[in-house]
């Protein structure tokens, strides 16, 4: 059975340019399309803008690739105790690659999805697939004075995570081999230009710079857009700054916790993200700070 599925991936690397991008298949009758969906803990749960290889070695998850012909996949994202969240990501398949074992697929998250019920019989196949908005809001108000909120925040972030000492999280996370889950390992794409990792700008400016850029990429043997309006429609944003505004609401939330993130990406209101991003940003500054003066005071005797 294994053999007979990574013989459906020949050749050993392809890009499903003839498939359907995440707003071709939101123009594609999506209702009535099955959507395949790839299992996968919480902890490896991909907001929208961040892309990963997955290393894929089980026939059935093979199995549910090669299912997946309109080259967009679900993230069945599980909680610990073994329950599905309603809301998830819909996945860009750019690119398969088979391996002597297994097969390492890319994928970038382009739009979340309400998913109404799921079957399983090899895959898990949802039926009843709708896109999940943000709300609009009624004047823009304040929304300055959120996003400078957040940048402040961010910023005494940084700066308590590089006095700790820490590693900045990195964007890969391991997800373990379990009954019905994906197995392998999660690994960033590292396909962020240098311009987006220049000196000048902060770790937030970074991650929005890469999540956009990941965004604007359609095909991989194709130049990457020069907006995210291919993204409007999926996203039910009028324009390009409300685009670059959800944007940033998920750049914010890449160094939280799985459980944060998960609470992040069910949020359907911008300005709530961005504060509920905010205040996790300094209460995990605040925990830094705390074991910043514990270790000092300590040195100190």
């Amino acid at each position: 059975m294994f053999i007979a599925a990574l013989a459906l991936l020949n050749p050993s690397r392809y890009a499903p340019t003839a498939r359907m991008s995440a707003s071709e298949w939101l123009g594609a009758e999506h209702k009535t399309l099955p959507l395949i969906h790839l299992p996968m803990e919480v902890r490896g749960i991909i907001l929208p803008g961040e892309s990963r290889r997955l290393v894929i070695d089980k026939a059935d998850d093979l199995a549910a690739l090669e299912a997946a012909e309109h080259g967009c996949v679900g993230a069945l994202i599980t909680t610990p105790h073994q329950n599905a969240l309603a809301t998830s990501t819909l996945l860009e398949v750019r690119e398969v690659r088979k391996q002597e074992v297994g097969a390492t697929i890319e994928v970038v998250a382009a739009g979340r999805i309400h998913i109404g019920s799921i079957d399983h019989d090899r895959c898990f196949t949802a039926h009843s697939v709708n896109p999940a908005f943000d709300s609009r809001p009624e004047s823009d108000a304040g929304m300055g004075q959120i996003v400078d909120d957040l940048r402040k925040a961010a910023e005494q972030h940084e700066n308590m995570r590089r006095k700790l000492g820490r590693k900045a999280i990195p964007a890969g996370v391991k997800i373990p081999g379990m009954n019905g889950e994906l197995r392998g390992k999660v690994v960033p794409t590292g396909r962020v230009s240098l311009d987006a990792r220049s000196a000048e700008r902060t770790p937030l400016d970074e991650a929005c710079a890469q999540m956009r850029e990941e965004l604007c990429v359609v095909h991989l043997d194709e130049a990457p857009a020069a907006s995210l309006e291919r993204l409007y429609e999926l996203w039910d944003v009028p324009h390009e700054e409300a685009a670059e505004l959800q944007v940033l609401s998920f750049a914010a939330c890449t160094s939280l916790t799985a459980m944060q993130r998960s609470l992040a990406l069910g949020m359907e209101d911008t300005a709530e993200r961005l504060q509920y991003a905010r205040r996790c940003l300094l209460k995990a500054a605040n925990r830094m700070a705390a074991k910043t003066a514990i270790r000092d005071a300590l040195g100190a005797h």
